[in-house]
């Protein structure tokens, strides 16, 4: 069983940084969740400004 309450330490640039492991694993989907969405939206902006919608 994964213990989400594990804190996990890392380093960005110079600071350190710790934080709970289910904390550190919802940032990361909703960073991952939010480029998907973009990148869709993006897309189907795209399609729509350069005439190519169906």
């Amino acid at each position: 069983m994964i213990d989400f309450k594990k804190n996990i330490k890392f380093r960005i640039g110079s600071e350190d940084w710790e934080m709970p492991l289910g904390v550190l694993l919802l940032l990361i989907g909703i960073a991952v969740g939010l480029m998907i969405a973009g990148a869709y939206f993006g897309f189907e902006f795209g399609k729509s400004v350069s005439g190519l919608s169906d």
